[in-house]
């Protein structure tokens, strides 16, 4: 299970609430960075998407623990992972997600074309089909109706991957 991703965007907090209609959910102003929305599903699954402004980014934090220090709300300790701007981002990049939704193919692509964005029904190899959703025409979100879930899964385990991908390797250290 994914619990959450962030994401860029020029309009965080329209992004964050396009995706909150996407997953049924709320959008919420996310203190944590400076201008950043958070959308999270309302159906229990912890499902969360963090949407940053385009100019921020993850860096690793500084030095070790300190169990002496609390935070007094929501900020990152220096040990912590510390989002801050790094000048303009590349909005092109090999990352991607997919995401349930209670919707319909149909008012998916109702939601995605009232906001402006280029969104289309696509089958994936003839396992599962998704609405592609181009959030801000740079970040490819894939979104999967009810129906398509039960075909995602259906299809996203080892076994079924093997029959179309061939053998796969096993990490050396399981746990």
């Amino acid at each position: 299970m994914i619990a959450h991703v962030s994401i860029p965007a020029r309009d965080p907090r329209r992004t964050a609430l396009l995706l909150a209609s996407l997953i049924d959910g709320e959008a919420f102003n996310f203190p944590v960075v400076p201008g950043a929305w958070i959308a999270v599903a309302r159906d229990g699954s912890g499902l969360a998407v963090e949407v940053y402004p385009e100019t921020m980014a993850h860096h690793p934090g500084v030095g070790e623990v300190d169990s002496g220090l609390v935070p007094d709300g929501p900020q990152a300790m220096p040990w912590e992972d510390q989002i801050f701007s790094d000048g303009p981002q590349i909005r092109a990049s090999a990352f991607h997600f997919a995401m349930a939704s209670p919707l319909s193919d149909e008012e998916i692509l109702k939601v995605a074309h009232e906001a402006g964005l280029r969104a289309l029904k696509c089958e994936r190899g003839g396992v599962f089909a998704v609405v592609e959703v181009w959030l801000e025409n740079a970040i490819l979100l894939e979104v999967l109706t009810p129906h398509e879930v039960g075909r995602y899964r259906q299809f996203m385990n080892p076994a079924a991957c093997a029959a179309m991908f061939g053998q796969g390797e096993r990490p050396s250290h399981t746990v």
